[in-house]
């Protein structure tokens, strides 16, 4: 447990707080709604969904964070821009301040989005997910007629995955980049950048990835986190190994809320922690750690604020 000497910067999104020193605000997990294969999504091109089931799953990650005193944003993956649309429209009509992520493996969509969440009076709250190494013409376009100005900054360098290529591609660029990532979302009018370290699989720089956090808050000072879950997922090992039990999420789950865990020590200011689903497991232990790294901030002078709401307060 540590205190940066770097000035670590506090974004307002929503209502939610994003940065500061390890422990000085709750960490923000996000989990993920109408993702690939989201069993309450019915049509993935229209964008058509169980609300009720929707709206369920929502409700029970803000219990769960009322609960522990962890904050929470919702992360939106859309396949069409008809989709995103649909989905942001429902979500702004249940839920009016809290922080969502708009995601997509197309940039059409993300680029859609943008410009509708700014068209409906929402981008206040709007996060873009990302600005990366492969964000297109469309996008930079989109994002600066936009209001947006909240994004994930994707630090992933797929020719130097060690921690000095993810702060490279923020400060420089790489190939077919006119700048570093952090200039170019600078560009498209991003003032609240949130990084992400790029979780990769085990073997593949997923160590840097946890030791980038620490390196890339120390050097920068701005919000850093990502979608640690993902190292888990794509561990061969545990994926063949769970095939062979009876209950195969008792010997996956614990991995992959571990690595949000382990994230979260090194400093990480949010976790995209996957399915919606799996709130109920990853914020009671998300709080816990909370609860050791505010122990340590107050010993090391960080003031906290509203104590009674966060997790030191509301479980000890």
């Amino acid at each position: 447990m540590f205190k940066f000497e770097k000035k670590q910067e506090i974004y307002d999104i929503g209502g939610v707080r994003f940065g500061g020193q390890p422990g000085e605000v709750p960490t923000v997990i996000i989990g993920t709604m109408f993702y690939n294969r989201h069993k309450i999504v019915t049509d993935a091109d229209k964008g058509i969904f169980d609300k009720a089931a929707a709206e369920n799953l929502w409700n029970e990650q803000l219990e769960i964070c009322d609960k522990t005193g962890v904050v929470c944003a919702n992360q939106l993956v859309g396949e069409t821009p008809g989709a995103i649309k649909s989905y942001i429209d429902w979500f702004v009509d249940i839920d009016d301040k809290t922080p969502f992520l708009m995601d997509s493996s197309d940039s059409e969509v993300r680029a859609a989005a943008a410009l509708y969440a700014t068209e409906i009076g929402v981008c206040d709250r709007a996060v873009y997910n990302s600005v990366n190494a492969s964000i297109e013409e469309n996008e930079i376009r989109a994002l600066a007629e936009s209001g947006i100005n909240a994004s994930i900054v994707l630090a992933f360098n797929a020719i130097d995955p060690t921690v000095l290529g993810k702060i490279e591609i923020l400060e420089k660029g790489g190939t077919g980049l006119s700048g570093g990532l952090l200039e170019i979302s600078k560009l498209c009018g991003i003032t609240k950048p949130l990084v992400d370290v790029a979780a990769v699989p085990l073997g593949s720089g997923a160590g840097a990835s946890m030791r980038g956090i620490t390196a890339i808050k120390g050097h920068l000072g701005y919000p850093v986190g990502g979608g640690f879950h993902n190292t888990a997922s794509a561990w061969d090992w545990i994926r063949e190994f769970k095939k062979t039990k009876e209950n195969p999420k008792e010997y996956y789950l614990p991995a992959d809320v571990g690595t949000n865990l382990v994230a979260q020590a090194m400093g990480a200011d949010f976790l995209l922690y996957g399915p919606i689903e799996n709130a109920k497991y990853v914020a009671p232990s998300v709080a816990m750690v909370d609860v050791m790294l505010e122990e340590n901030a107050k010993e090391l002078g960080v003031k906290l604020t509203d104590e009674d709401k966060l997790p030191i307060g509301k479980l000890i």
